[in-house]
């Protein structure tokens, strides 16, 4: 999932990265090296998921030359993601890793179900990691996965919020979405905007399924972590599916077909928004706009809020850099975990538009402020003023997230209505659940 880092494709952004990054280096004393003490040399083998299409330069850009430039007895090596985009191939043939980089939603599918997890409090406690610097739910996630140890620190962090198209909405003469906004007044704007025009036809509003749900703002769990049970039959999930139903039956349906898959994908919907211009209104991470035209006239509107909720935000969704059991150089990993979660490296982040999971609210203030695109963007709707409550996770939820996405597009498509589309979901998660069991027998 591209939650988090910025796209190698484009060339420019990579080598800003890169330059600001070198030039944040070469100045102040370097951190974990002596001058007068030559370390022997250590490789770390670097692990991530979300970036399929990385190679070793947008790797390097990204972290490995900071790593070089602060531990120059260090050498990373980065392992591409292969073709299948699974860890299987790599473990089959024997690779080892030394740091893995995942999101919150790849953890249990990568970290764990793999058996990499390793609880670094002890390190913690040798190097003196404040954990106070990071947001607290971050923390609060790690200890929660770990049974009140910690397997990892935040990297990075991400959260839904919406992108409109200024030049749609001056065509109709329709106001532009505000921050504080309730759904309810979101969906009068979409229907508004939903027009077709001299037959091109305009779309009011759009959200990733998959990416909304895992950030539900109801904090609607999808598995019960005690029972292992399925749950997208809870109220608030209910809830929260019925509300995202509504802004699909906004959308005419040609020729009397169902809706394309395009209008529940992501990548699809991102062309809508930046390349086609029909979409008036997206949801996704704050991120997706890194490769947005330079000519696209938009801005970014805060999540709205459910009335029922108050002033409650999306759930946040962390990345997490962790040290693999199996690595020789632990030490030395969390030295570079330790480098790649300061101040100087987030703050550098954090100008490339790569939000940062510190609390510290100065380092907030600079999100991409070394991007030209984002000049006059109202940065200060990616930040909620209040996140809702981590949901609770399991080890069965990425089998969830694909169940409860086939679910809400028969949904969406006025195939299913709610409920039945919700209860055959959650009889089908269970048996995907007890065949994941069966494998561990």
């Amino acid at each position: 999932m591209k939650s988090w880092v910025i796209r190698s494709g484009k060339a420019a952004a990579v080598s800003i990265v890169a330059a600001s990054l070198l030039a944040g280096c070469s100045s102040g004393k370097q951190e974990g090296a002596s001058a007068s003490t030559k370390k022997e040399p250590v490789e770390l083998v670097f692990y991530q998921t979300g970036n399929a299409d990385w190679k070793e330069e947008d790797f390097m850009n990204n972290y490995g030359n900071y790593i070089k430039q602060k531990f120059p007895n260090i050498i990373p090596k980065f392992v591409p993601v292969p073709a299948s985009k699974s860890m299987d191939a790599l473990i089959t043939g024997g690779q080892q890793f030394d740091v893995l980089i995942f999101s919150i939603g790849h953890t249990h599918l990568n970290l764990i179900r793999n058996e990499f997890q390793m609880d670094i409090s002890d390190l913690i406690k040798k190097k003196s990691v404040d954990l106070t610097r990071f947001e607290p739910f971050t923390i609060d996630q790690q200890k929660e996965i770990a049974n009140g140890g910690i397997y990892g620190l935040p990297l990075s962090n991400t959260s839904p919020v919406i992108m409109y198209n200024k030049d749609i909405f001056d065509k109709f003469g329709v106001p532009y979405p505000k921050d504080g906004m309730t759904w309810d007044e979101i969906y009068d704007l979409a229907k508004q905007v939903t027009r077709n025009d001299n037959g091109t036809q305009y779309y009011g509003f759009l959200a990733s399924p998959e990416h909304i749900s895992k950030t539900n703002q109801f904090s609607a769990p999808f598995v019960d972590p005690k029972t292992s049970k399925p749950m997208f039959d809870d109220p608030k999930m209910m809830a929260f599916l019925d509300n995202l139903k509504r802004f699909y039956q906004l959308i005419p349906s040609p020729d009397g077909k169902p809706l394309a898959g395009g209008f529940f994908a992501s990548t699809a919907q991102s062309n809508m928004f930046a390349k086609d211009r029909t979409l008036a209104m997206w949801s996704h991470f704050s991120n997706s706009a890194i490769n947005f035209p330079d000519d696209l006239n938009w801005d970014y509107v805060s999540l709205p809020y459910f009335k029922e909720l108050g002033e409650v935000g999306p759930q946040a969704y962390p990345g997490y850099i962790y040290i693999s059991k199996t690595s020789k150089h632990q030490d030395e990993a969390m030295d570079v975990i330790q480098a790649l979660t300061s101040d100087e490296f987030q703050t550098m982040r954090s100008k490339m538009g790569i939000e940062t999971a510190l609390k510290n609210p100065e380092i907030k203030k600079t999100f991409a402020q070394d991007l030209p695109k984002y000049k006059g963007k109202n940065i200060n709707a990616i930040f909620p003023k209040k996140y809702a409550a981590p949901a609770p996770l399991t080890e069965y939820n990425d089998l969830a997230w694909k169940r409860l996405n086939d679910a809400f597009g028969f949904i969406g498509r006025g195939q299913k209505d709610s409920v039945t589309a919700v209860r055959e979901a959650n009889e089908l998660l269970a048996k995907d659940i007890e065949a994941e069991k069966a494998k561990k027998k």
